[in-house]
């Protein structure tokens, strides 16, 4: 089958040149007024056929031209006349509902996109940066509240990660809500840090509220009437302090010693978690330093001692003790509390120091922990020549003894005599 479009092929039924249709018309004509007659020779050559109409050339078959959809492109087949097309700038139309975009004057569809071409800026997808920067506006939001910025870490972590990734991926657009995303989940962190601290301390004051303050023992008040409970300590009566004493430590001169010794005049009443404070005064009345303890001070006689650590080149003469009023006593009947008994203090030198050991028993309703016991050095005159701390870890209450040993950091006389004072 023949080629259409091949320039070269000759129709039959093409109309024929305007040469040949003069010779014909040249020719005399058969007379008209003669018998007809069935000889073809006598009666000369038979008329040609009507030529046929020739049909009209489709599209591609027009006039050369660049082919349409895009400039400088090749013509439909090779040997075949160029396609004709729209000139640049033609509008794309749509042939029907659903079919793809085409140049006018049927120049076919638009060439597709090339494989892996990567969209314009404006065109990439912002739905990774959306995300992260929602994640780290939530997980911002939850690092200021208390406790639930515990939890906080792990939505800004995920809104950090996120951001990464949508700031890393070319494919993916909106740069800014990324980085936003990234400076929003770094203080998010920041805020969680600061929160979490507060959410501990406030964690720990409650939990301090709720705690019953002091080693001290456990004395079950007895009911009171009405008209005693505006005056819980009844007829209790203050400490009072019967003798103190201090100086200078031998190992550093700017470092001093205290003691106190303090009389509770209460038979049946305590001090539980007694606040005693002693302050260092100088000549003009300088409080130089203060040292604070907290023990608790049964019925009978107790010793508190301790240094100073920031009197520097002061000089102290003077010690005030302030401790808890009477108001502040615990009812606590002397049969029921229990007491001390110290025994058996010796002390043995060397050349550098001086140990002093004894027993320390107690009949208590249960066992007693990390009670205090201060020993006391006396000079022959009863001056205080200094005193040391020791401790026992336990203390049975079924009276057993249990050993202590306090050290001094100096050689004392030999004559030189030893209290001890326990207390809890």
């Amino acid at each position: 089958m023949s080629d259409p479009l091949d320039p070269d092929r000759i129709d039959a039924n093409a109309p024929e040149p305007e040469s040949a249709t003069a010779e014909a018309e040249a020719e005399p004509a058969t007379p008209t007024g003669g018998p007809a007659t069935s000889d073809p020779a006598a009666s000369g050559p038979a008329p040609s056929a009507p030529a046929a109409s020739a049909p009209p050339l489709p599209p591609y078959a027009m006039a050369s031209g660049p082919a349409a959809g895009y400039p400088g492109a090749a013509a439909g087949y090779p040997g075949g006349a160029p396609i004709a097309g729209p000139p640049m700038g033609a509008p794309l139309v749509q042939p029907y509902p659903g079919a793809p975009p085409t140049a006018a004057y049927g120049a076919g569809h638009m060439p597709p996109p090339m494989p892996g071409a990567v969209p314009p800026p404006g065109g990439r997808p912002k739905a990774l940066a959306i995300i992260a920067l929602v994640l780290a506006v939530i997980g911002l939001v939850m690092a200021f509240i208390p406790f639930v910025t515990w939890f906080s870490g792990f939505v800004l972590l995920a809104g950090f990660v996120v951001a990464l990734i949508a700031l890393i991926k070319k494919t993916q657009g909106a740069n800014g809500l990324s980085i936003a995303a990234l400076v929003i989940s770094v203080v998010g962190w920041i805020v969680s840090v600061v929160m979490s601290i507060a959410s501990f301390a406030i964690l720990a004051d409650a939990t301090t509220d709720e705690m019953i303050p002091g080693p001290g023992i456990g004395v079950s008040e007895p009911p009171v009437d009405d008209d005693e409970a505006s005056d819980p300590a009844g007829d209790a009566q203050d400490l009072v302090v019967v003798e103190s004493a201090f100086g200078r430590t031998s190992y550093d001169p700017t470092i001093w010693w205290y003691v106190l010794i303090i009389e509770n005049p209460n038979t049946d009443y305590v001090f539980d978690f007694a606040a005693i404070d002693v302050e260092a005064l100088s000549a003009d009345g300088t409080i130089l330093d203060t040292s604070s303890s907290y023990p608790t001070i049964l019925s009978g006689t107790t010793a508190i001692s301790g240094i100073f650590t920031d009197v520097g080149q002061g000089e102290i003469v003077e010690l005030d003790g302030r401790g808890p009023d009477a108001a502040e006593a615990i009812p606590s009947p002397f049969d029921e509390t229990g007491s001390f008994l110290i025994d058996g203090v010796t002390a043995a030198s060397d050349d550098f120091s001086t140990t002093v050991t004894g027993t320390v028993s107690g009949t208590f309703e249960s066992d007693q922990e990390f009670v205090s016991v201060v020993v006391v050095a006396r000079a022959p005159d009863g001056r205080i020549l200094g005193a040391e701390s020791a401790y026992v870890d336990r203390l049975p209450s079924d009276g057993t003894k249990v050993q202590f040993e306090a050290m001094f950091f100096d050689v004392l006389p030999a004559d030189t005599t030893f209290e001890a004072f326990a207390s809890l």
